[in-house]
């Protein structure tokens, strides 16, 4: 348990409450840093911000946040993962955000931390230390969520989803691939905004219920976004080439990120000619490590995936497991390194691809682009 000394409490709890401009927290199993960088595309336009610009909420980016807290800065943003630092309560109690999110609370981690009830509870602490007055921004949709929230006494409570029974929530979905995706927010706003998937709906309802929370207009949100946002690099940027485009889904694989950025990749099914998907080892996959990489690989063996090239010892599995699925027609590469990838790209007929690259890190992500524009 990382402790802190009695001083430096005292002098996190003086920085915050001097801090008079609201603070927004989020954390969940998936789109916390998207969801922050929405928000941020949003207050940045007329505000000062500070926000942690590494994507990573653990402990140490989080107090080096809370220690630049001043009157420079109109609005502070903090994420907050706790699977990366063991006093997940702690920080919070220091941090206390005036609108706390939760995009999701899930079940990606149930096979090795215990009781869904237990993570719930963890997950829910963004909310259980919220200022006095604070909004809890929650995910209509996830399970755990909705029951969360019907054991909370506050008031100020905003829903998103897909649920027309929520707050915020998005209708008449059309993924149009590389053009990105619309819908009708709350059944009254046109969108079209450059997210390729599902699960950056959601980012995006999470983050309109949290600016209008701090007193946002929706159109001007909605102007904004459709103007000036782009996703972040690793968590689904897009790159536009002659002949490909590149999903950076980088940054890390998870069982839950897969799933839902491979159903992005088939977005651009009728736009090319070929879908690629390139995988590393997925992290948060529990004790039996190889049967969900290869229960992963019997889900995309379901998808219109023309090839999977594979990286790391554990994502062999993956390739495994969709090769057990006959008469799928797959194209399968296992790769032990990038330039194990390079080398297959060059070996494919790849015509008009739409390539996938998840969990492989910014510098494999680099390497696969510049060999494309070459």
């Amino acid at each position: 348990m990382r402790r802190i000394s009695t001083d430096d409490k005292k002098k996190y709890i003086n920085l915050r409450r001097s801090f008079k401009s609201p603070v927004i927290g989020i954390t969940g199993n998936i789109g916390k840093t998207s969801t922050l960088e929405m928000i941020r595309c949003v207050l940045e336009k007329d505000n000062r911000v500070l926000m942690n610009r590494h994507g990573n909420g653990n402990w140490k980016n989080n107090i080096n946040t809370l220690e630049k807290l001043s009157s420079d800065y109109d609005y502070a943003l903090f994420e907050f993962d706790f699977n990366r630092g063991n006093n997940f309560g702690e920080i919070l109690r220091l941090i206390k955000p005036n609108v706390g999110i939760v995009t999701n609370m899930g079940d990606a981690h149930l096979s090795y931390l215990g009781s869904m009830l237990e993570i719930a509870l963890q997950k829910s602490g963004v909310i259980k230390y919220l200022a006095r007055g604070g909004t809890a921004v929650l995910n209509k949709d996830d399970e755990l969520s909705t029951m969360f929230a019907k054991k909370i006494s506050m008031q100020n409570i905003k829903r998103f989803g897909i649920s027309q029974n929520a707050d915020f929530f998005a209708t008449d979905i059309k993924q149009m691939g590389p053009q990105g995706t619309k819908f009708k927010l709350n059944n009254e706003y046109d969108v079209k905004i450059p997210i390729y998937g599902l699960g950056d709906i959601y980012n995006f309802l999470a983050a309109v219920s949290a600016l209008v929370a701090l007193g946002f207009d929706i159109n001007n949100i909605i102007n904004i976004f459709q103007t000036e946002f782009q996703l972040p690099s690793g968590r689904g940027k897009l790159y536009d080439f002659d002949n490909y485009y590149v999903i950076d889904e980088s940054y890390t694989a998870t069982p839950r990120a897969l799933a839902k950025t491979t159903r992005s990749l088939v977005s651009f099914k009728s736009y090319v000619d070929n879908l690629v998907l390139i995988i590393g080892d997925m992290e948060e996959s529990g004790p039996n490590i190889e049967e969900q990489h290869l229960n992963m690989g019997y889900f995309i063996s379901a998808l219109p995936i023309d090839c999977v090239i594979t990286v790391g010892h554990y994502a062999d599995y993956i390739g495994k497991g969709v090769s057990l699925i006959h008469n799928t027609g797959k194209s399968i590469v296992n790769c032990n390194s990038v330039d194990d990838i390079l080398k297959a790209l060059d070996k494919i007929d790849l015509g008009k691809s739409a390539i996938t690259v998840q969990g492989i890190g910014q510098v494999g992500l680099r390497r696969i682009i510049k060999h494309l524009e070459n």
